[in-house]
């Protein structure tokens, strides 16, 4: 009998500030960044309103309810 002596590769991520690959057992690495400083520049990101949620009107969420009243889920 063979024994596998290889060791697996864990899967790389890719960071979404920076675009380095990295993977989650490397040491410094905020989830889902490479690092605190991508972290914190997203948070930054995010309160300087650069990046957002979409906001819907009043009349398309009137339509999407008079659309699902016939669905009771």
């Amino acid at each position: 009998m063979k024994i596998n002596t290889t060791k697996t590769t864990k899967n790389l991520l890719k960071c979404l500030i920076c675009g380095n690959t990295f993977s989650e057992d490397t040491p410094g690495v905020a989830m889902p960044f490479c690092s605190q400083r991508c972290k914190l520049l997203d948070a930054g990101r995010w309160l300087d309103e650069e990046y957002g949620l979409p906001i819907e009107d009043e009349e398309s969420i009137q339509q999407h309810n008079e659309s699902s009243e016939n669905y009771p889920f």
